[in-house]
């Protein structure tokens, strides 16, 4: 059986609808439908069953949903051990990251440990959190820089790195410019520029905003910084984005200002809860870790 239809089933089952699922994958419903279709025909067993809300998985379905979920990723590891020595005994190593690993210094302490060990083959990419949590979820990379503030502890293991503070960014030519600090309370009014809906800083900033009576007037969201710090520069809104993020980019036209009553987001390292780390996945967490002075809590 093709293994893009088990990671396709996989999607299916975990997410409960079609549409859901063929986003994720990057395919169209129809398709998708096709597939499992086809699944199911080859298997001689209904897998799903609709329900007002999608679909749901028959007793086979279920059964069969156990196997696969424990299978494949089995299956992805045997081939990425076997990977090594096609690469020359490279072992390899898959990180995602939020766009953000100049701006906190994870770039340099990426590319200092490839430096120091050239055995191991780095894949590297940025997408948005949504992204890399599903990635994580289908084994298709081992670890992750998250904001971690909202993770599921029960699924996601991570070591945090960097508290930082979530700050008031506006043109140099908006009125806040000359406040070095701010009451979320004054900022009722306001017209913002926020990162994605489902953003950890996001949600965080709009509950805080929901904790003084109102909900952030945000006409406008993007899932990259860069091009909200541009938004803003222009005087098109204010935002509310982490210090280090923001500091970057401080020039003559661009001010921040403290929140009286200060809010956080964590970055850290993650991986599955119930994925064994392996013994390079360890080693890497633990560089990065000694590199931010952190203590991995890692054994062994």
């Amino acid at each position: 059986m093709d293994l893009r239809k088990l990671e396709a089933f996989l999607t299916v089952a975990n997410t409960g609808k079609y549409t859901d699922a063929a986003d994720k994958l990057f395919i169209s419903q129809s398709s998708l439908s096709k597939q499992m279709a086809q699944m199911e025909r080859e298997l001689g067993v209904k897998l799903f069953k609709k329900t007002r809300n999608g679909v749901e998985l028959t007793q086979a379905g279920f059964d069969f949903y156990s196997y696969v979920r424990k299978a494949l990723p089995e299956y992805h590891h045997a081939v990425d051990r076997l990977q090594m020595y096609r690469e020359g005994g490279k072992y390899p190593l898959r990180i995602g990251s939020l766009p953000l690993a100049e701006e906190y210094g994870f770039a340099n302490a990426f590319s200092s440990y490839w430096v120091r060990n050239t055995s191991v083959q780095i894949d590297y990419f940025e997408r948005s959190q949504g992204d890399l949590i599903d990635k994580l979820d289908r084994h298709k990379i081992d670890l992750a820089l998250l904001r971690v503030d909202m993770l599921d502890p029960d699924k996601y293991s991570y070591v945090p790195l960097v508290l930082d503070e979530i700050v008031i960014a506006c043109s140099t030519k908006h009125p806040l410019s000359a406040r070095e600090h701010v009451g979320l309370a004054e900022l009722r009014n306001e017209e913002f520029i926020l990162l994605e809906e489902k953003s950890d800083v996001t949600q965080i900033f709009r509950r805080a905003c929901e904790n003084q009576g109102f909900f952030p007037n945000a006409p406008l969201h993007h899932s990259r910084h860069r091009m909200l710090i541009k938004a803003v520069q222009n005087n098109m809104g204010i935002t509310a984005l982490p210090r280090r993020l923001v500091s970057t980019y401080l020039a003559d036209d661009l001010a921040i200002a403290s929140l009286k009553q200060p809010l956080y987001s964590t970055l850290g390292l993650v991986w599955l809860a119930d994925e064994p780390l392996t013994l390079i996945n360890q080693k890497f967490i633990d560089y990065v870790c000694t590199d931010f002075n952190v203590n991995s809590g890692l054994e062994g």
